[in-house]
């Protein structure tokens, strides 16, 4: 137990501890640790005017910077595009800015967007997997050829990419008379939102989600395999096939990082990171016209990547 006077002793001595304490700072160290306190808060607020400086002088820079990328892009994207058909196929929570910009950007380059396909969270959700398999199966037409050891995401994928896309870009824009049944029965299954009697398309435009710092999912989560089976699907049923997004699409848990950490995907899909930009819907118009002459690669400003976008192509190629 311990000695009750070595208790009061010990509290005695915090006291005159704190006194001493008290009656230095209002004594001979006042003025010092006044002067020494007063200079650390002048040293802290000049260094934040000059951070602020620098942000403001970064944000002029990025305002700058965004505006001659849409003065210019309209004349780096004019015509690259001429006579192709392409589908924009939206992922569940892909940012409605971004696809705007997309669709805007492949018509200023001469291209027809056939439609835009909204994915649903069930075509994703591991839940709906059996039924997501029993659906494409019953849905197969005579001229596809299922996946042998396939999952159900790429049987799924094989079935829609048939009825929204071509490799025959002769056929591409006329209506095919398997997309309503195809597309009706995936509305009706509430695994898409779209119209049933889209024509068809040489070319695909896949839009990825921005990714939520709350809640970030693996990078090989089902969602995301999900998704890249899709745009592997869709680009071996076309012409090609492009994966868009934001910055945060290509860092960890992201749609573009999982498709680029997937060789089989990478070698055929191309990518762009930056397509909440200006220049980066300009990178896609390019990446889409690369794919169509059988080229391929991943673009932005995330990760490795290719560069800032492919060599400039040739009008209507």
């Amino acid at each position: 137990m311990i000695d009750f006077r070595y208790f009061l002793v010990s509290i005695a001595a915090i006291f005159l501890a704190l006194a001493v304490g008290v009656a230095l700072g209002a004594g001979p160290l006042k003025g010092e640790l006044d002067q020494q306190l007063r200079g650390t808060i002048s040293a802290v607020s000049k260094e934040k005017d000059g951070l602020r400086k620098q942000i403001a002088d970064l944000q002029e820079g990025d305002k700058y910077r965004d505006s001659f990328a849409a003065d210019i892009a309209p004349d780096l994207v004019k015509g690259r595009l001429n006579g192709q058909k392409v589908v924009v196929v939206a992922l569940p929570d892909a940012d409605n800015g971004v696809v705007k910009g997309v669709e805007q950007s492949l018509t200023s380059a001469g291209a027809t967007v056939t439609g835009t396909v909204s994915m649903t969270d069930k075509w994703s959700d591991p839940s709906q997997r059996q039924f997501l398999e029993e659906l494409a199966t019953r849905l197969v037409t005579g001229d596809v050829r299922m996946p042998d050891n396939g999952s159900a995401y790429d049987r799924a994928g094989v079935v829609l990419a048939r009825a929204l896309v071509t490799r025959d870009a002769a056929a591409a824009g006329r209506k095919d008379s398997a997309t309503p049944t195809i597309m009706g029965a995936f509305g009706e299954g509430d695994l898409v939102n779209s119209d049933s009697d889209l024509p068809q398309a040489d070319l695909a435009v896949v839009v990825a989600p921005p990714v939520q710092a709350k809640a970030k999912p693996t990078p090989d989560s089902d969602a995301n395999q999900a998704w890249v089976s899709l745009a592997r699907s869709l680009d071996s049923a076309s012409r090609g096939a492009v994966v868009v997004g934001d910055p945060s699409a290509a860092g960890d848990g992201g749609v573009l990082a999982s498709l680029r950490a997937d060789k089989q995907a990478r070698g055929a899909v191309s990518s762009v990171d930056v397509a909440d930009l200006a220049s980066g819907q300009v990178a896609t118009v390019w990446a889409l016209a690369e794919q169509a002459t059988g080229g391929v690669g991943q673009y932005g400003a995330v990760g490795t990547t290719d560069g800032a976008l492919p060599k400039r192509p040739t009008a209507g190629s």
